[in-house]
């Protein structure tokens, strides 16, 4: 029976890390049996506000309720006790172990784990099947598909017997068909009075799921709204404060000049593997890449941009650049930036020998101070300051700065590997139109994501990677997310 008590209320929460406040005054609540939004942007204080449910962390001031008991958690031992299962955007899995064996890590010392072995998988079996979790709980880990992998960390805290569950961000790495059959399984879930709390930044997958949805901005929550009772423009409004503008029709039609072709390219690196691909992009042209992470992507970009890092043995093909090549890599922290050095350092790289900014062996620095400050202003950048640490940046700050590094060059080809990945809706928003503006230009751009929303609203073409292979392609006209989303996981 469904309690009239609110499942999860937060009271006047707020949330301190030394002088920077995360979490203020925050107050919502969540009727049980309902699946809750929980939306905003990078650094509004939505995951903290899930941790410290979770027990993560405590809170600085306020209270936080379940089912109408004080929930005064001094780790997440005390949460999973409650009955508080979360389930992180990056998985915590063992892959060289079973998934039957990475649940029973979670289970250890409980009465569940002194079953037989035999035991323990039936019943797991069961409840996979009763909620539409089934997997193979006999393989490994790391043999399994994302989607697989999502569903063993569910498996975890259904086994416990979670009644809330806490989901940060479960569509970020799934196909369209993944997603789907997600979004039935915690209709299931609900459907047996259990609790959902879903952290997103995708507006639409919150107007198809959730009952209700809370909007945190600025580390506060602006509004909390019946999902019925609003729309994607509104929250979406409610997240940056301001109306997001519509994007403009492309101005100039798709060139005839060839800026970056890519003939019968084989490379490899570990396990990761393309084989025999070829690719071709006209100026003014966008061509978007689908695909699952995993696929090749990472490859791609790499013999794109630095043939040196494959060993002879492992690479083999053509690859022809028709002008400048300007890029941003798919992991800015790790491929594309020095996080502790200052922003007109980051500005710097790649530039460094340019006769703008150098003479011989000196920087020269009025020069370089002035390019970063006017990139700055340009790519509204804040703060504005040039000579601020890197990862003092958020991460829509950095983004915008490595965008601007690559883009204000005026390359003739462009790399743009997951250009949003990480950033908020107002980055994204203003991202997307230094892409179309570089590609009105004349820019030819290879636009690699694993949003399909994102491919679909910049690209001409999408061609889809699936184990090293182009599988499909598919022009502007024949956009069709389950079609795509369908090839994106092999079935083409």
């Amino acid at each position: 029976m469904i309690s009239s008590s609110p499942a999860v209320e937060f009271k006047g929460i707020s949330k301190a890390f030394g002088d920077c406040v995360a979490n203020s005054d925050i107050t919502f609540s969540v009727q049980p049996g309902t699946i809750h939004g929980i939306v905003g942007e990078n650094g509004a204080g939505k995951s903290t506000a899930m941790k410290m449910l979770f027990g993560l962390y405590r809170p600085s001031g306020g209270e936080i309720f379940v089912h109408g008991k004080p929930a005064d958690f001094d780790s997440s031992i005390d949460a999973m006790n409650a009955k508080i299962g979360m389930v992180h955007q990056h998985f915590m899995l063992a892959e060289p172990l079973t998934a039957l064996d990475n649940i029973l890590l979670q289970q250890k010392g409980s009465a569940f784990s002194l079953l037989p072995r035999k035991e323990q998988k039936d019943k797991l079996d069961e409840i996979a099947k009763r909620y539409g979790f089934e997997i193979d709980l006999m393989a490994k880990v790391e043999d399994l598909s994302v989607g697989a992998q999502q569903r063993v960390e569910i498996l975890k805290i259904l086994s416990q017997h979670s009644e809330i569950l806490i989901l940060d961000e479960p569509t970020a790495v799934l196909t369209p068909q993944e997603v789907r059959d997600l979004f039935q399984n915690l209709q299931r879930l609900k459907a047996e009075g259990k609790t959902i709390l879903i952290i997103t930044h995708k507006l639409k997958e919150v107007m198809a799921l959730t009952d209700n949805v809370s909007v945190f901005r600025a580390g506060r929550v602006v509004a909390n709204r019946k999902t019925s009772e609003t729309s994607v423009a509104d929250l979406a409004e409610l997240m940056v404060g301001r109306r997001l503008q519509n994007p403009q029709e492309r101005r100039t039609a798709i060139g005839t000049t060839t800026v970056l072709k890519v003939e019968e390219l084989t490379a490899q690196i570990g396990a990761h593997r393309v084989e025999n691909i070829g690719l071709e992009i006209k100026s003014g042209e966008i061509v978007g890449i689908a695909g699952v992470e995993g696929n090749g992507q990472d490859i791609l970009i790499r013999a794109l941009l630095d043939e040196s890092a494959f060993h002879k043995k492992d690479f083999s093909g053509k690859i022809t650049i028709n002008g400048e090549l300007g890029s941003f890599p798919e992991d800015r922290l790790r491929f594309g930036v020095l996080p502790s050095r200052p922003a007109y350092e980051n500005y710097l790289l790649g530039q460094h020998r340019h006769p703008k900014f150098a003479k011989g062996l000196f920087l020269k620095m009025k020069e370089v101070l002035k390019a970063t400050k006017d990139a700055m202003e340009l790519y509204d950048v804040r703060p504005r300051k040039e000579s601020l640490e890197f990862d003092r940046f958020s991460g829509g700050n950095q983004q915008k700065l490595v965008v601007a590094r690559a883009l204000l060059q005026n390359p003739q080809v462009v790399v743009a590997a997951q250009p949003t990945r990480g950033v908020d809706i107002g980055a994204i928003e203003f991202i997307h139109d230094q892409i179309r503006k570089s590609r009105d230009a004349g820019a030819g751009v290879l636009l690699i994501s694993s949003e399909l929303d994102e491919l679909m609203a910049l690209s001409d073409r999408i061609l889809v990677l699936y184990k090293g292979h182009f599988v499909a392609e598919f022009p502007r006209t024949s956009f069709d997310e389950i079609s795509i989303g369908a090839a994106m996981g092999g079935g083409h």
